[in-house]
């Protein structure tokens, strides 16, 4: 007999079950829709849409071959996402965070309360991968990287006074870095995320507009050279314990300036290495006397006009001349002298007398054709044009100071630049620092005739005169030295400018002007003649053995020469089939 107690008691027990499956289902729905989805949509809420910025690369400054001399690198910045969280740390591990970065645990920890409200803010910018490393292995909580560009300067402090250098944000600050901030910056994207709680990109929704980093700027710098006139400018400079000084190298073919060198200089990957005074580029940004460098344009412009002849005596016993209470000094007597002769032996006195004789408008027309009391525009901040009076404005005693290098004003760069035009026989090639600009030559060619005797002149100034010190075996070279007190109210006779502005006679033909600011040297020891002549002999050789320019001077058979710097010694054999031969040992 079937026991039907017994099935309507399993049927039951089935109900019940059903019964209990559907009401976890229905709770479970329930609990989805109600209580979950408010969690969910809760978690959803903290990921936020935002903008974001995508950084422009700034573009790179390299040199005339390529060399990188600023380049942006990309680093990572530490942030604080969520305050609380990162507060909930253990405290040791904040406390070994404040030695990583190196700053005050307590001050920290005021700044984070300070700024909880905030989003996000930084704690530390620009980290290098070690202190990264270190960090990541305290595993903190509430914070996040953040990649940002930081500039690097491969050539240091050599070139600090050129290119200058960037603020924390990237923009140029200085130099070459600020008056080609526009061309270097770039333009920022922008794009359209999706970040988690923690600050975290979580989904790239979509991109509003892409970066476009900064272009390249192409220097006429060869930092080769660059290095050589900075290394020989702070040697002799630390020699004589002098104030400061500069160095410029031109290329008279285009006006390309291949060096622009100045002293003292900082370090502008060190960001507590930097100085006002390091910052400074002297060669064109410092205005100076330039001395008896002018001398020799004061006898192209007598020359060419023909108020003075070649060969004409001028008669300089007793080694001095007074205008009134004011005494003009030889270094000795020279007694009778060419009008070469004059230029040769930097003669005061006969530098005055031809002078007299040359029409004042002639003079100065001479000095503004070469670009003096002009700025170069170059396009670097704070250029100034240096001084040049109108003529009708001088009087007797500024005909008699012109004539001396005093009473006018110039930038070394100014100074290399007159110099190219005795070069090229009168043509002016304006210099520029760009390698894409235009090279701009003067239309006409004017005082052809006086350049020209005036670039034998300055070479017998080296051969036989004041820049003996300037000689290099082998090349054709001119130039002359320069010496002129500084004017502070009134001109010290203890402090000196030591100059010498010169030119190798090769293919191409180099300016090289050095300049050497208050030198502490023994009496009489302060001249150019001593100070900066021998700097230009090293920096010249230097740079035309850097550039494979050969010798130029015709030598008779198996005649021998040798030219020697601090680094090398090369000697050179000119054999029968007119072959040179280098032999190049290093020490």
């Amino acid at each position: 007999m079937i026991n039907f107690i017994n099935i309507f008691r399993r049927q039951e027990f089935i109900s019940f079950l059903i019964l209990i499956s559907i009401s976890i289902i229905l709770y479970r729905c329930f609990s989805l829709q109600y209580i979950e989805s408010k969690n969910y949509s809760s978690e959803i809420e903290k990921r936020e849409i935002r903008k974001e910025i995508i950084k422009a690369s700034r573009g790179s400054i390299v040199d005339r071959n390529n060399i990188i001399l600023a380049e942006s690198i990309l680093l990572d910045t530490l942030s604080v996402t969520n305050a609380d969280l990162f507060l909930k740390n253990n405290s040791k591990d904040i406390q070994d965070l404040c030695l990583i970065l190196n700053k005050n645990c307590n001050q920290l920890k005021k700044d984070i309360q300070r700024k909880r409200n905030k989003k996000q803010f930084h704690i530390k910018r620009q980290l290098s991968a070690s202190t990264v490393q270190q960090i990541n292995s305290l595993k903190l909580n509430g914070i996040i990287y953040e990649k940002e560009f930081q500039r690097f300067y491969p050539r240091g402090e050599e070139m600090a006074p050129l290119i200058g250098k960037t603020n924390i944000d990237h923009v140029g600050h200085m130099c070459l870095e600020k008056s080609y901030d526009s061309f270097l910056k770039g333009v920022d994207g922008e794009r359209i995320v999706r970040k988690d709680k923690d600050g975290k990109v979580v989904e790239n929704i979509r991109l509003v507009s892409p970066a476009r980093d900064g272009e390249k700027l192409i220097l006429t710098i060869d930092s080769r050279l660059q290095y050589v006139a900075y290394r020989e400018l702070k040697k002799k400079i630390e020699q004589v314990n002098a104030k400061s000084g500069s160095v410029v190298i031109l290329d008279t073919s285009n006006g390309d300036i291949l060096a622009a060198a100045s002293y003292p200089s900082y370090d502008p990957n060190n960001k507590n290495a930097y100085t006002s005074e390091g910052e400074r580029n002297r060669a064109i940004i410092d205005s100076i006397e330039p001395g008896s460098t002018i001398k020799p344009f004061l006898f192209a412009a007598a020359v060419d006009s023909g108020s003075v002849k070649l060969g004409e005596t001028f008669d300089t016993s007793p080694g001095y001349i007074k205008f009134g209470k004011k005494i003009y000094k030889d270094f000795k007597d020279y007694g009778l002298l060419s009008s070469e002769g004059v230029i040769i032996k930097s003669s005061n006195v006969g530098s005055i007398k031809i002078s007299q004789k040359l029409n004042k408008k002639t003079y100065h027309d001479l000095l503004e054709y070469l670009g003096i009391g002009e700025m170069v525009n170059i396009k670097f901040p704070s250029e100034i044009s240096g001084k040049l009076k109108h003529f009708s404005e001088w009087s007797e005693s500024d005909i008699r100071s012109h004539a001396l290098g005093y009473a006018l004003q110039v930038t070394p760069l100014q100074l290399a630049k007159a110099y190219s035009v005795i070069a090229n026989d009168g043509l002016v090639i304006n210099p520029r620092i760009n390698l894409k600009s235009f090279i701009q030559k003067e239309n006409k060619q004017r005082y052809k005739k006086g350049f020209i005797q005036t670039k034998n002149v300055i070479k017998q100034v080296v051969e036989d005169g004041t820049g003996k010190n300037a000689f290099i075996d082998g090349y054709s070279i001119g130039g002359k030295t320069g010496t002129a007190e500084v004017f502070d109210k009134e001109y010290n006779k203890k402090k000196h400018t030591s100059l010498f502005a010169g030119i190798t006679f090769t293919n191409p033909k180099l300016v090289i002007v050095v300049v050497i600011n208050e030198p502490n040297t023994k009496p009489d020891q302060f001249y150019g003649a001593y100070v900066a002549a021998p700097v230009f002999k090293t920096i010249a050789s230097d740079s035309l053995r850097i550039l494979n320019i050969s010798p130029n001077i015709v030598l008779k058979n198996n005649e021998k020469f040798s030219s020697k710097t601090e680094n090398m010694d090369v000697t050179i054999f000119k054999n029968p089939e007119d072959k040179y031969v280098f032999w190049i040992k290093w020490y």
